[in-house]
């Protein structure tokens, strides 16, 4: 085996691109960007009440 020194650092970001991009496609070929949207929008729709009850409060 060729030691060099760039081959750990290469290999590292080779993998977590392959990690990146399975998680990428995962979202777009079954629905979870979908399933992700719904979800930013129930919490937004959750902090703003708290919101509102913290003003209404003062």
């Amino acid at each position: 085996m060729i030691y060099r020194n760039w081959s750990l650092l290469s290999s590292t970001v080779v993998i977590w691109g392959g990690v990146a991009t399975a998680g990428l496609a995962g979202i777009f070929l079954f629905g979870g960007k979908e399933k992700f949207n719904d979800y930013l929008v129930r919490e937004g729709e959750r902090l703003r009440q708290q919101d509102r009850a913290a003003m209404g409060r003062n």
